[in-house]
């Protein structure tokens, strides 16, 4: 079978995500469920009008920093552990210090990864989507072999010349089940919600009981989702780097 196919890959996957359960699960919990809970929490029923408005601007930059900073934490150390198949004989707690670390690199680049696939998709989304596609493997090569954000860019750019169509299809497959995931997870949601506010009532200020275990099953979707996404392209990038490269 070829090695770069949705059919290779989406087994590696989940072979990673089964092996270190014991140790991805927390990181999501802590790092991608936990701060998406937290920033829904801060914006509430906001409308979006009245976001980072003169009187909530420090509030709500607070809270989206919290957001960013800590997610990008879960995905070094997520992809840490995808790529290397484990810890590599590292704690929990030294795997995340040295994600702490290539905290700013890890910006730089999720940056510039942002702003280059951004201004494609412009470009009458094309060019977009083929850039996404070149630059999918920055994350995974600052969190293991790469700290420079610049060289991280050229590295995936590198490894994915000649895969950027086959990479566009499996990460099409791939956000499509997402999208049905995460609809049927937060249809699930909205049920619960709708006959606990009805068995509790709503209070007057804030989330009732039924606001609160939709928004968890919604954040618990997200964080799956990431999981996935991120153990998906930590295999492909484990993939790419096996394949035999010409000289010069």
């Amino acid at each position: 079978m070829d090695p770069i196919s949705f059919g290779r890959l989406w087994p590696l996957t989940l072979g990673v995500l089964k092996r270190h359960a014991e140790l991805l699960v927390p990181v999501a919990l802590a790092f991608l469920f936990l701060p998406q809970l937290v920033f829904n929490w801060h914006v509430g029923d906001t409308p979006p009008a009245d976001l980072f408005g003169a009187d909530r601007l420090a509030g709500d930059l607070a809270a989206l920093a919290f957001l960013l900073l800590l997610s990008l934490i879960g995905q070094l150390t997520i992809s840490f552990i995808a790529v290397r198949d484990g810890t590599w004989g590292l704690t929990l707690g030294e795997v995340l210090q040295r994600s702490l670390k290539l905290l700013i690199p890890a910006l730089a680049v999720s940056m510039m990864q942002g702003l280059a696939v951004g201004f494609g998709l412009l470009l009458f989304i094309l060019p977009g989507l083929w850039l996404l596609s070149r630059l999918v493997l920055v994350v995974p090569l600052i969190a293991t072999d790469v700290a420079d954000p610049v060289h991280a860019l050229k590295a995936s750019w590198r490894l994915t010349e000649g895969y950027s169509i086959r990479i566009l299809g499996m990460l099409a497959i791939l956000i499509l089940g997402f999208i049905m995931l995460s609809l049927g997870i937060n249809g699930l949601g909205a049920a619960i919600g709708v006959v606990s506010t009805v068995a509790t009532g709503q209070p007057e200020d804030g989330w009732g009981l039924g606001r609160w275990l939709f928004e968890a099953l919604a954040g618990l979707a997200s964080a799956l989702i990431g999981v996935l996404y991120l153990c998906f392209v930590a295999s492909l990038c484990r993939a790419l780097n096996a394949l035999p490269r010409t000289q010069g």
